[in-house]
Parts: C-alpha cells; sequence; structure tokens
C-alpha cells in the first residue's frame, strides 16, 4: 500500500508548502499530495482552502491576489518556520522541487468552488516543460475537468475525488476515463466497494488516514494507496 503525504508532511509542517514537500521527500513518502489555483494575475498556487484566512495572516480569496500579494503573506501553521519555506508556493516551485525526487505527484484542481477558466492548460503545460507526465496523477472533485483535461491532451493518469456517496459508480468512472478513484475513508464502510473497484480495473486512494486502525483496515481491504497528514520514515510504516 502506497503513502501518500497529504498536502506534504502537513502534520510535521505547515501544509501545502515548500517546507511540508520537503518533509515528505525527506521521510520516504511513495507519493505527494497537494492542491492547486489561480491567482489574479493566472498564476498556478498551491493551497488548499479558497481563502487565505485560515492557513495566512490575511483576509479573502485566493483569485483576489497577486502571486507577489500572497507570497508577502505569513503562514498562520505551526510550527512557525522559516518564512520562505512556509509562504504560498507556486505549482511551478513546487514541481521544480519535487523533480529532483521520486515521489509520485497527486495534483488536484480545486475548481469545484470556484471554476478557474484555464487552470487545466496551465497545469498540463508546468507538468509537460518539466517532463513530469509519468509521475504525475491529475484529479479533481471538478469532473467536468477530468474531461477538459482529457480533451486537452492528457494521457496520464486521472483520478475522480468523490464523496463515495456513489451507488455502483463504475459506468460513470468508465464513461469519465479515470484510472483511479479517490473516496474519503468512511467509504471503507460500503460493503465490497474495493473490491469491486479493483475488478472494474480502478485503483483505490482513500483520504485523509492518520489513525493506526484506519490504516490497518485499508491494507486489510486492499486499498492501493492513502492519503495522510502523519507521513513517518520508513520502516515505521
Amino acid at each position: 500500500m502506497e503513502i501518500w503525504a497529504h498536502r506534504g508532511a502537513s502534520a510535521r509542517q505547515p501544509e501545502n508548502t515548500i517546507a511540508a514537500f520537503t518533509a515528505a521527500m525527506e521521510a520516504g513518502a511513495d507519493g505527494v499530495e497537494l492542491d492547486v489555483q489561480l491567482t489574479s494575475d493566472g498564476v498556478p498556487v498551491v493551497i488548499h482552502d479558497e481563502t487565505v484566512d485560515r492557513t495566512h495572516d490575511g483576509t479573502g480569496g485566493v483569485s483576489g491576489f497577486t502571486l507577489a500579494q500572497l507570497q508577502k503573506l505569513r503562514s498562520l501553521l505551526k510550527p512557525k518556520g522559516d518564512p520562505m519555506a512556509t509562504r504560498i508556493p507556486s505549482l511551478v516551485e513546487v514541481l521544480d522541487l519535487l523533480a529532483s525526487g521520486g515521489q509520485q505527484i497527486n495534483i488536484e484542481l480545486k475548481n469545484s468552488v470556484k471554476p478557474y477558466k484555464g487552470l487545466e492548460k496551465k497545469v498540463l503545460d508546468l507538468v509537460a516543460e518539466r517532463k513530469l507526465g509519468d509521475r504525475v496523477v491529475l484529479s479533481s472533485f471538478n469532473h467536468y475537468s477530468l474531461q477538459r483535461l482529457r480533451e486537452r491532451g492528457w494521457t496520464g493518469e486521472l483520478a475522480a475525488v468523490h464523496d463515495g456517496m456513489l451507488r455502483e459508480p463504475w459506468r460513470y468512472f468508465r464513461e469519465l476515463d479515470v484510472q483511479a478513484v479517490h473516496p474519503p475513508r468512511h467509504v471503507l464502510m460500503v460493503p465490497g466497494f474495493v473490491t469491486r473497484a479493483h475488478r472494474a480495473g480502478f485503483k483505490v486512494r482513500v483520504w485523509t488516514v492518520n489513525k493506526t486502525t484506519h490504516r490497518q483496515r485499508c491494507e486489510r481491504l486492499g486499498v492501493d494507496g492513502i492519503f495522510t497528514d502523519l507521513v513517518k520514515a520508513r520502516p515505521d510504516w
């Protein structure tokens, strides 16, 4: 079972920051997960929430700031480290860091609340420029966005993020042309979900798994990967 660092090693460093991704690489995570949105000047940046209020010392939507304005904000999350390593990074900065490692990279397009016109093209261009296509999984709650990624020529792995409350979703996922599903942890309570997903040809990666008992259940059920905040140095896992 693969261990994916959820927003980087976010239990050890502020989420979705260079510090968190560096810690995930040092811990030997199999993959890292990150979220991408667009600034007002059209730059892809790595941040989960649609607003900066929870994570940084500012107020308002990500799309209301330029990259320069976002990167002047200081992180509110603990531990308080190097401001340069804990500011909101651009996707370019994160990909350049991760390019030096061997981790898989899950880029989640955060465009189910705000559509972010052109986000798909910008992400695809940056991945292609760095020749990272064979290491990248593109995912989204916005399944129209997944379709647009295919239409723009993405031939790599796509993953449908969903809330787990879909009955017999396999035909739908085949029509989406995805290779993986990313459901929340409570989907494991649905009898046979993982078995049926595998039988239909889909990988299953579950979020967010932070307790040992939950991780062990994922292993017993044959889940392909988990997203966790608690990335530990192997062989602890």
